[in-house]
């Protein structure tokens, strides 16, 4: 049985709790939490304070579709055969948690729920609705994107954060280049989950010149985060990009007049967003900071860490405490900074044990994602990681995964054959696929 045909209360209930759970993830920052006095990201508080009240939006509307279907453990087992690695990597994931929490007790490890437990339940959860439903939450998804990078655009304006109650917890108010926090709460945060989810422009079902004005909007909403690192991902974007145009100019694909009018456009293009950057000063930050400072030291610090394992934290794990300690050693103070490497902050945390279980996992979600997705959004996953292994991202309260995992869920789609009818020879009506979507 397909858990996501037919329909019923049930199943819109489910639905309804999704897009609330996606909207409360999006809207509900960490120093928003705090500001409604919710100690979500501080050290002190009961660990379910810790657990981002999307989660348990989340949980429900997955176990709600789950028993929308009938029985819910029947469901469960057809959800495990249709998305083999997916609910591998759920499965790896909560093993994960599990070997976590029963090695060093439930202090600090609540981002192993949020970022990397839920993003399965997510994905999970959406896979039970039908692909109209999915289609509809993968435009709000889009809609939230460009809705952020407008207040992001609003913020650099004015020189002030248009999200007030964010602003006393942020704690750089005064840094020298102001940069925008919009929804998510932080510049580096928003950067991230904006060039997670930006390529997913390019397949929206809409006419190529609002596509090329959302990726406009969406562009320049990343400036104003002064993100160098996210910078850097949507220049590869750019690259990669321009592979398949360059292949198709070497084989003559291109007419003179397009030929001519293209690179005419490109100039353009470039002379119009090198204007808007000089006279608004968005990315200042970027532009005046290229140099190696002590951002990217610290990124070679983190390597010093792996000096300190013993045996046995090398294939158990030390604690989150421990960790901190061995930080201070190589000079990176926590309270400020933080080891700049996902991959070894969790084996640091893991050990090999558990590390191994989490790189199978992660292995299981990339080549889901590369299996249902067109281009761009194969690209998004390859760029998100390579980008995050530069910064301390998995290793954290973050939604980037969860939302770059949902986006390619729901835009996968977009291009799902829908039956139409015909008559046969026989007179017998047979179904006829159309295929649907924006990409070509």
């Amino acid at each position: 049985m397909n858990p996501a045909s037919g329909d019923n209360t049930a199943r819109r209930v489910s639905f309804a709790l999704l897009v609330l759970a996606v909207l409360l993830y999006f809207c509900l920052s960490a120093p928003a939490l705090s500001y409604l006095g919710i100690p979500y990201d501080t050290p002190t508080g009961p660990f379910p304070a810790k657990i981002h009240p999307g989660t348990y939006v989340m949980l429900l509307a997955w176990g709600l579709g789950l028993a929308s279907a009938g029985n819910p453990l029947a469901t469960l087992v057809s959800q495990a055969r249709q998305h083999r690695l997916l609910f591998s990597y759920f499965l790896c994931m909560v093993g994960v948690f599990l070997w976590a929490v029963g090695r060093h007790g439930p202090s600090g490890l609540a981002f192993l729920l949020d970022t990397l437990v839920m993003t399965g339940v997510a994905a999970l959860t959406v896979a039970l609705q039908p692909p109209a439903r999915q289609r509809q939450l993968f435009m709000l998804l889009m809609g939230l994107l460009m809705a952020n990078a407008a207040l992001a655009l609003g913020e650099a304006a004015l020189g002030k954060r248009l999200v007030p109650q964010l602003a006393e917890q942020l704690g750089y108010v005064s840094e020298e280049y102001f940069r925008s926090s919009a929804l998510v709460g932080h510049p580096l945060a928003n950067a991230m989950l904006t060039v997670a989810m930006m390529p997913a422009v390019l397949v929206l079902p809409w006419p190529l010149r609002w596509r090329l004005a959302a990726g406009v909007l969406v562009g320049l909403g990343l400036l104003t985060f002064g993100s160098r690192s996210a910078m850097a991902g949507l220049a590869l974007f750019v690259l990669l990009a321009s592979i398949p145009v360059f292949r198709r100019l070497v084989r003559g694909g291109f007419s003179y007049v397009q030929l001519t009018g293209g690179l005419v456009g490109a100039v353009v293009a470039a002379a119009a967003l090198a204007g808007v950057v000089a006279a608004t000063g968005l990315g200042e930050r970027i532009f005046k900071n290229l140099t190696w400072d002590n951002s990217a030291q610290v990124r070679l610090r983190s390597w010093d860490v792996l000096d300190y394992f013993s045996d046995s934290d090398l294939w158990l794990g030390m604690s989150v405490p421990r960790i901190a300690n061995v930080a201070l050693r190589v000079g990176i103070d926590p309270r400020y900074e933080a080891i700049e490497n996902f991959w070894i902050y969790l084996l640091l945390l893991l050990g090999v044990v558990g590390f191994v279980l989490f790189g199978v996992g992660l292995a299981c979600l990339v080549v889901h994602i590369w299996r249902i997705s067109v281009a761009p959004l194969r690209v998004a996953m390859l760029v998100y990681l390579l980008m995050a292994s530069g910064a301390n991202t998995l290793a954290s309260k973050t939604i980037s995964l969860l939302m770059l995992t949902l986006t390619a869920q729901c835009a996968a789609q977009l291009r799902r054959p829908t039956p139409t009818r015909r008559q046969t020879p026989t007179g017998r009506v047979a179904p006829r696929y159309a295929q649907q979507g924006a990409w070509r």
